[in-house]
């Protein structure tokens, strides 16, 4: 039996992006004559563990919190289950059932009679009608959000419901995590309604199925071939604990593809580690006015600044640039010596009491320490599962450095900033953080002002305190 895909917010997704990418996708589920892929079928694949961390382990509550009466409708992965999904959305819409305080849809499932199919993150009751919400665990939406709301709100009114407001749900970085799983609070909506009607979804859905039924669209590479190759349809984040967002797959994946069909330019191209702007917008200007494409074909004795020439000079000789007097400067620096590094995380569902969305939390530090004699011992700390562990980090931290010494660490204000955080945090152990902090070294700063690499690395920078001397 042969089906017509329905399309869903992944291809409108391509096909804003690039119709030949649009036209790619669509034609292996066609040729195939089945109905190969549903919107969600990888919502759990993007449940990463990088995207918990970054979440939090408390994303469903969170949510649950602001509809506590919420119904969930797992993400469907076969045409199948998807029908049955519609189904369950259909019956909780249409219940006699008194509807409970907080009632809402998670991952509210539908298809229109134009053949499109959403997957809607939060579908709640208002006094006037349903409320649509995408979740995004961000402070601001983008333009591919008012794009899914549009979709939805289209397909929701093509199948007779009747909607009150469009909307994201966006994490208030104002919110107090209280403790206890209370997360009321935590989420402000944004209507998105008045931006909507520049959004012409009928007409968009149209021109797919004209798109998707014509000829191959000829190769056009350019910037958009980085705007990424959507997965899955991330609907439902109360689900499946998704951002509610298609995730970005660092750019098409038919680029290559697409960059060998395009007739190749004659002209050469910039070499990306050299760019111009390395020197700054303005003297990239000048430079590419002067014919230049990269620093490669610069001569250094050309531009006043020395930190400039130090960057040219690195840059074509493939190697780093360490001017004399920084050897002088830290051979006068006492031992014993430490080259620290700080690890942060910042939640956008807070996980301890008193803490904030997004709050730069640091959980995990190394530190080498190097005696005179040349010997170099490794200590750190990291993070259990047992709590807030800013004390336990500092207070291991100030056992490990000491009352003396310099402290080296790369671009120190990051350092320099939690740290006083920390001070600020725990008042008996303020006067020793405080002490640390006149000890730092800022290994960017004398990088900044006497050296010059083609890369510059945090950790190449640390490891190389020790050869300065």
């Amino acid at each position: 039996m042969v089906f017509n895909q329905l399309l869903h917010l992944d291809d409108l997704h391509r096909w804003r992006a690039c119709e030949r990418q649009f036209w790619l996708h669509r034609q292996p589920s066609r040729e195939a004559g089945a109905l190969a892929f549903v919107p969600g079928a990888q919502a759990d694949a993007d449940e990463s563990a990088e995207a918990a961390v970054v979440h939090g382990p408390a994303v469903q509550a969170a949510l649950r919190a602001s509809f506590p009466g919420a119904t969930t409708i797992s993400a469907p992965t076969t045409p199948h289950e998807w029908v049955g999904a519609v189904r369950q959305t259909l019956d909780c819409l249409d219940s006699d059932q008194e509807v409970a305080e907080g009632w809402a849809i998670f991952g509210a499932c539908l298809t229109s009679d134009d053949k499109a199919q959403v997957r809607i993150d939060v579908m709640s009751l208002g006094e006037h009608g349903l409320r649509l919400f995408k979740v995004r665990h961000a402070t601001v939406g983008d333009e591919a959000d008012v794009d899914a709301m549009a979709l939805w709100l289209h397909v929701a009114s093509r199948c007779g419901l009747r909607v009150q407001s469009v909307g994201l749900l966006l994490v208030d970085t104002d919110f107090i995590y209280p403790g206890h799983n209370c997360y009321a609070g935590l989420f402000r909506e944004v209507d998105l309604a008045p931006v909507l009607g520049s959004r012409p979804v009928a007409a968009w859905l149209s021109a797919m199925r004209r798109a998707e039924r014509g000829p191959q669209p000829a190769a056009t590479p350019g910037a958009h071939c980085g705007q990424g190759d959507q997965g899955g349809e991330n609907g439902g984040s109360g689900g499946s604990g998704g951002s509610g967002q298609s995730s970005q797959r660092g750019g098409c994946n038919f680029a290559d593809a697409c960059q060998a069909c395009a007739k190749p330019t004659p002209e050469p191209l910039p070499d990306r580690l050299a760019s111009l702007n390395i020197v700054g917008r303005e003297l990239a200007a000048e430079l590419r006015q002067e014919g230049h494409l990269d620093l490669r074909s610069v001569a250094p004795q050309a531009l006043s600044n020395a930190r400039h020439r130090r960057a040219v000079r690195a840059i074509q000789q493939d190697a780093p640039v360490l001017e004399p007097a920084v050897a002088a400067l830290f051979r006068d620096l006492p031992y014993p010596r430490y080259s620290l590094r700080f690890d942060t995380i910042g939640f956008a569902v807070p996980v301890w009491a008193g803490t904030r969305p997004y709050q730069t939390l640091p959980f995990q530090w190394t530190c080498d320490v190097q005696s005179e004699a040349g010997h170099c011992v490794q200590h750190g700390f990291l993070a259990d599962a047992k709590g807030d562990p800013r004390r336990a980090f500092a207070v291991t931290l100030l056992q490990v450095l000491g009352s003396s010494g310099p402290v080296f660490a790369c671009n120190a204000g990051f350092e320099r900033s939690r740290i006083r955080e920390l001070a600020l945090q725990f008042d008996d152990l303020a006067p020793a953080l405080e002490d640390v902090l006149t000890r730092i070294v800022d290994l960017f700063q004398i990088a900044r002002d006497s050296t010059a690499c083609r890369r510059p690395r945090r950790r190449r920078l640390l490891r190389a305190r020790c050869k300065l001397a």
